[in-house]
């Protein structure tokens, strides 16, 4: 009598939820406002390269060694020095011209040339910059688009444990059912309350770290829109085979080709340092300049030797640290693909579990009605197809930051619309004044060689 009472309340009370996908809703979409800032991976990209402090900062960098090339190529052109000599009374009178030709000093052009590979390495810092900070940038948005999912899947399960409660309070009162079950089901509807709200919180912290990354102000209501990484056509390929490539489109590579070849032009620099001055003079002599004359100056001290085998040594270091890098490239290539394999089977296996639970909660659920399974057979399958979701939507956020790894390597997706800043020796007079677009072989001014 009992067991019919149960399932007859049960059935009339209880609404039942056939799956844990987000309640439809049929109120129309509204229009997106003014101060609404839509986030995919194009605008994503464009706002970061437009508006982050970090490459602002960066890029004032590449300005001041751009700067630092003029400095080095002024260094190397002659200039005047006028002696005077005081005549009677209080008259001043030209005694001496001295021109100093810097140009002859071998030093000052390996000076000029370091500045001048130094700028090419600080291009490709920013470069890299750019890079790694869209990276970072693309992946927590896709991290938010996770959390988003798994915050859905976990209001569905509050919404599905409150209507249980609900309907077991009604039994409670009507004295069909002990407060023992009532209370299980309770607790079960405030944990998953508690686990909504946790990741609300991080929801938000998530959109607060996207907002300083571009810049974004308070006013600004943030938008996601629902993607995921792309598929990369070098997801099969082996290491190996891959790694010939990466060396030679590495922003990393040709950066340390850069400094090594502005350590050796420093290397050579030190070793003419000796070579400290060269100049014409000519003095005035019955009214007119005469006697002009070349001298040359030289200061070889005892620290000449160790500042030349220090130049060395730290040619010797760069050359090192470009080894170095051809095994981290190695390392992260064969790491990303062998965890982008392993995120791909666990996304599948997981998505098998979220099926065949959704489908034990379902017969749970009709059981239960009838009085054949207790409520805890209920909570316990209602947990274990949260983990199930839950550990779908990591493999998920797994693949895509793998996904996103390996594009980064390969330059490949949006990394392949990232422009690298290109600084060509094209001069102006004797002055670098402009990079050359390499694309379309326009002349464009520095700074949009390097932002685009």
């Amino acid at each position: 009598m009992f067991q019919r009472a149960l399932r007859l309340f049960v059935a009339l009370t209880f609404v039942s939820t056939a799956s844990f996908a987000a309640p439809k809703s049929s109120a129309k979409p509204q229009p997106v406002e003014s101060n609404t800032v839509v986030i995919n991976a194009n605008s994503l990209k464009k706002l970061m390269l437009e508006r982050n402090i970090d490459l602002l900062v960066q890029l004032n960098q590449v300005q001041q060694a751009k700067a630092r090339v003029g400095v080095a190529r002024g260094n190397i052109l002659p200039s005047v020095n006028l002696g005077t000599a005081v005549a009677s009374g209080v008259s001043f009178g030209l005694a001496t011209v001295t021109v100093l030709l810097p140009f002859l000093l071998p030093s000052s052009w390996f000076d000029l040339r370091e500045s001048q590979y130094l700028l090419n390495a600080q291009g490709s810092a920013y470069y890299i910059a750019q890079l790694n900070t869209y990276a970072s940038a693309y992946t927590l948005y896709l991290t938010v688009i996770s959390d988003m999912d798994l915050r859905a899947a976990l209001y569905q399960q509050y919404l599905n444990s409150k209507a249980l409660e609900d309907a077991l309070k009604i039994a409670l009162d009507n004295g069909i059912i002990n407060p023992e079950d009532f209370l299980k089901a309770q607790a079960q509807t405030n944990i998953a309350l508690v686990q909504v709200s946790q990741v609300d919180e991080l929801l938000n912290r998530e959109k607060a770290a996207i907002r300083e990354m571009l810049a974004l102000p308070l006013t600004k209501e943030i938008v996601f829109e629902k993607a995921h990484a792309p598929v990369s056509p070098y997801e099969n390929h082996a290491p190996m085979a891959l790694l010939p490539q990466v060396l030679k489109i590495s922003p990393e590579y040709a950066q340390m080709t850069s400094l090594i070849a502005a350590a050796n032009a420093a290397k050579w620099s030190q070793a003419f340092s000796f070579l400290t001055g060269s100049s014409l003079t000519s003095t005035k002599s019955d009214g007119s300049f005469s006697d002009v004359r070349h001298t040359g100056t030289a200061n070889l001290g005892f620290g000449y030797f160790p500042s030349l085998q220090l130049s060395n040594l730290n040619e010797a270091s760069l050359k090192l640290q470009k080894k170095a890098l051809e095994f981290d490239h190695a390392q992260t290539l064969e790491v990303t693909l062998v965890s982008l394999n392993e995120a791909g089977k666990q996304l599948t296996a997981a998505t098998k579990a979220v099926e065949n639970l959704q489908a034990v909660y379902q017969a749970q659920m009709e059981r239960f009605r009838m009085g054949m399974v207790s409520i805890v057979d209920v909570l316990q399958t209602t947990n274990s197809l949260t983990q199930a979701i839950a550990s779908k939507v990591q493999a998920q956020s797994s693949l895509d930051a793998q996904r996103i790894t390996l594009h980064r390597i390969m330059l490949s997706d949006q990394f392949a619309a990232v422009t690298a800043c290109k600084i060509s020796q094209k001069k102006k007079g004797n002055i670098i004044e402009r990079g050359r677009d390499a694309v379309n072989g326009v002349n464009v001014t520095l700074d949009k060689a390097c932002r685009r």
